[in-house]
């Protein structure tokens, strides 16, 4: 069924508030594919915040509430500095300029198939953007290498850091969403007309020196050659650098003289890069150990230990595989402390704790500490740095206009399970509705992580999405996804069918559906639980999809209008509810959506 005629009417509210009266919410901007349910739901009204000149929510009426982002980023209540509007004009220029390049992906496939060689690259850049190798290893580098914990270790290490007094800089990535998140500055992400400042800086020097159009840097590497230019000039006395993807081919692996390595937990994850063994991705991971370095890791399997020592012998490095977190925090009886921490503390603290000892016994001056290697010592600045780190979309729980957002970017199947158990400890009390929102990138199978999650909690709404905040033509800061929106809305489909297949196998109710944005599958969570209605919502899959989430919900503010049939879903949500979501239903609707993609 084609509409175009009621998109034109409905005006603002637009093809979305139509489709959420729509199995799925399936819908294509220049191929619409709908098909209706058979009852109708409640309308659902969309408003744009009213803004004051500056863009500022208009003081005085509901819209001055803190922004879903400033809750993510600035929990304890700072807020974000005054940008103007030309300010976010000239920094959203310089995103989609960057947007332009090459994705990370594809360069380190061409690097890992000797089509290239991405280190080379580096430098070469490096050298056309206006610094030397020489110049970016007079900064003091700890580099941390892994498959799960590498942000949330770097975080640790850049917080503990700054209990010192020391001056940090923090080059991460991925952004959840804004791309200058991925440069920090003591913490902070680094200010827009900065960033703005910094990128044409680079940008301009390497493209008046390129040979021919496509002679400029993918977009990954330009951030760790733009990271590098900001750190000098800032003059931090550490930078924290977390490896974009694997370590051997990684263009942060630049640096020569690296004293301080960090090598978190090891799993399978982008197979088709990084290999499809525990040992191949081990040897990715090892590659950023530097002759001398001090190793320090967690990783227990004994065949990717073997690979760290086999690595480390050739570079004469020393490894140190880390204590318990629980043991630093017997010590001095701060025992009681861990029971508030975060799970990602739990799981990398330790690690964490043993990089930034490192760091502060090789350093000198004032920041100079003579720590024992290895020994279950926390210092009062070290509990300090542990406690009030903060790391945005890892095991976060925000609290936004009546939804419990549980917010954490597990993409393999062992920190969904890390996922599953903090998201079950923080809803034992809770007797709200619970929903699952879903989506993970790349080509890897997603079986073992559904049925995690299938295992994990009754869900009673589950909603497949791709990471598209909504209609809208995408923010610039969310199109590094190295994937078209026709891929995005294929590997949904595929989870979603995957999905139905579980439930069949096991003879479980489906309550999975597809949506072709976010926006709408929050659309179809209040039209079945009206805002009144406290939600538990575990968002996970991918740090991509939590950016998205940030943007759907603060970009427009979703009221279910009292018509009757709203009034009587508030009456009875448990008629509602399973009005909407019988198994029959749902089968079909999913059945429906993997059946009738995106031509």
């Amino acid at each position: 069924m084609i509409l175009q005629k009621p998109l034109r009417l409905v005006h603002t509210i637009s093809a979305t508030c139509i489709d959420v009266r729509l199995v799925s919410s399936l819908c294509w901007k220049n191929n619409i594919k709908v098909r209706k349910l058979a009852s109708v739901r409640p309308m659902t009204k969309l408003q744009k915040p009213e803004c004051e000149s500056n863009g500022r929510p208009k003081a005085g009426d509901a819209q001055r509430e803190k922004s879903l982002r400033d809750l993510v980023f600035y929990p304890q209540g700072k807020n974000c500095e005054q940008e103007n509007d030309q300010d976010n004009a000239a920094y959203m220029a310089a995103i989609e300029v960057l947007t332009t390049l090459q994705p990370n992906k594809d360069s380190i496939r061409n690097s890992i198939d000797f089509k290239t060689n991405s280190i080379g690259l580096t430098k070469k850049y490096l050298f056309r953007s206006g610094l030397t190798l020489e110049d970016v290893e007079k900064l003091s580098i700890i580099h941390v290498s892994g498959t799960k914990g590498k942000g949330s270790t770097c975080a640790l290490v850049e917080s503990i850091l700054r209990q010192y007094g020391a001056r940090t800089g923090f080059f991460s990535s991925p952004h959840l969403q804004s791309t200058n998140e991925r440069i920090r500055i003591n913490g902070d992400p680094l200010v827009k007309p900065k960033f703005t400042h910094f990128f044409w800086q680079v940008y301009n020097r390497l493209k008046n020196s390129s040979e021919n159009h496509d002679d400029m840097p993918p977009f990954f590497m330009f951030l760790t050659i733009m990271g590098f230019h900001v750190f000098i000039a800032e003059r931090v006395d550490v930078v924290v650098v977390e490896v974009g993807l694997g370590g051997e081919k990684d263009c942060t692996n630049i640096v020569r003289n690296v004293k301080t390595i960090g090598i978190t937990s090891l799993a399978l994850e982008h197979t088709e890069l990084l290999g499809t063994t525990l040992p191949e991705v081990a040897w990715q991971k090892a590659g950023i150990i530097k002759p001398y370095a001090h190793v320090y890791t967690h990783v227990t399997q004994a065949e990717c230990l073997k690979i760290i020592y086999d690595r480390a012998a050739k570079q004469q490095a020393k490894v140190t595989e880390v204590l318990s977190t629980e043991a630093y925090f017997k010590y001095n009886h701060y025992s009681d402390f861990l029971d508030s921490c975060n799970d990602y503390i739990r799981l990398n603290g330790a690690l964490a704790i043993q990089l930034a000892y490192d760091w502060l016994r090789q350093t000198k001056g004032h920041l100079h500490r003579d720590y024992a290697v290895n020994e279950a010592q926390m210092s009062a600045e070290v509990l300090r740095g542990l406690t009030q780190t903060h790391w945005p979309g890892r095991c976060q729980l925000v609290s936004f206009k009546n939804l419990r957002l549980h917010l954490d970017g597990a993409h393999t199947v062992e920190s969904i399970r890390v996922c599953g158990d903090w998201f079950r400890k923080c809803t034992r009390q809770s007797q709200n509705p619970k929903i699952l929102v879903f989506n993970r990138t790349g080509n890897s199978d997603t079986t073992a992580m559904l049925l995690v999650l299938q295992q994990l909690c009754d869900f009673d709404m589950i909603c497949f999405v791709p990471n598209l905040a909504n209609r809208n033509p995408m923010d610039p800061n969310q199109t590094a996804l190295n994937c078209s929106t026709e891929e995005q809305l294929e590997r949904t489909q595929l989870i979603a069918r995957k999905w139905l297949e579980m439930c069949e196998a096991t003879n479980q109710p489906n309550r999975g559906r597809m949506y072709s944005t976010v926006l709408d599958a929050f659309i179809d969570v209040r039209t079945r639980y009206p805002t009144h209605i406290e939600l538990d919502v575990l968002i996970t899959g991918s740090i991509h999809l939590l950016g998205a989430v940030i943007t759907a919900l603060d970009d427009f503010n979703i009221e279910v209008q009292p018509t009757a049939a709203a009034a009587a879903t508030a009456t009875d949500t448990t008629t509602a509810t399973t009005a909407t979501t019988t198994p029959t239903a749902a089968t079909a609707a999913i059945k429906a959506a993997v059946s009738n993609g995106p031509n």
